[in-house]
């Protein structure tokens, strides 16, 4: 009887999908003074990549994807001053990346990692003791970089779970509002990402 041989799992394609998880950084606040604040930053994100994937003659895939989520990413520190108590907030509403794969391929199974630009709205505000308050706007971009595992569960369905992380570097904005004159600030954020998703390939 003639031998058949096993079939395996080719990574060749286009993608969509989502994913969700969390993420958690470092926010670093400096004013056209010289002063200074840090704090942390956690939440969760959720949202949706688009891709595609080239499988070469071996084991080796290579690809691109895109990709864009709903952050919950908060850090919040309070400071006293002469009135009384300062009240400081970073907030990261929205992100997005777009970004290289490279990976290697065992059938099913691939280990992949990714380096891209992202790009990110992020709000921060200051609350006064006198209940008023001044915020800044700022879209900062940076470096991604990211390891993951993805499987196939078959011909077009496969699971993955993803680690990234994202240096934001320095940006700048100034602050303004009713609590008092405005002044511009410099802002350094880093933010690492946990995540789980699932893909559909055409």
């Amino acid at each position: 009887a003639p031998v058949v041989a096993p079939v395996v799992y080719s990574w060749t394609g286009c993608y969509v999908g989502l994913h969700a998880g969390g993420d958690f950084g470092r926010s670093n606040w400096r004013n056209e003074f010289g002063d200074t604040v840090g704090m942390n930053t956690d939440g969760a994100i959720g949202g949706g990549q688009v891709g595609c994937n080239y499988q070469m003659n071996n084991n080796f895939v290579i690809g691109g994807e895109a990709e864009i989520w709903a952050s919950g990413l908060t850090g919040t520190t309070s400071r006293p001053d002469g009135e009384g108590v300062e009240h400081f907030k970073t907030r990261s509403d929205v992100a997005g990346d777009l970004a290289l794969r490279g990976g290697y391929a065992i059938d099913r199974a691939l280990i992949f990692g990714k380096v891209g630009v992202a790009m990110a709205d992020y709000e921060y505000s200051i609350a006064y003791p006198s209940g008023l308050g001044e915020s800044a706007h700022a879209t900062h971009t940076g470096l991604l970089l990211g390891l993951g595992l993805e499987y196939a569960l078959d011909m077009h369905w496969s699971i993955k779970g993803e680690y990234d992380y994202i240096d934001w570097g320095d940006g700048s904005s100034t602050f303004s509002g009713p609590g008092g004159p405005a002044f511009g600030a410099s802002f350094k954020n880093e933010e690492n990402i946990v995540k789980a998703g699932a893909n559909y390939r055409f």
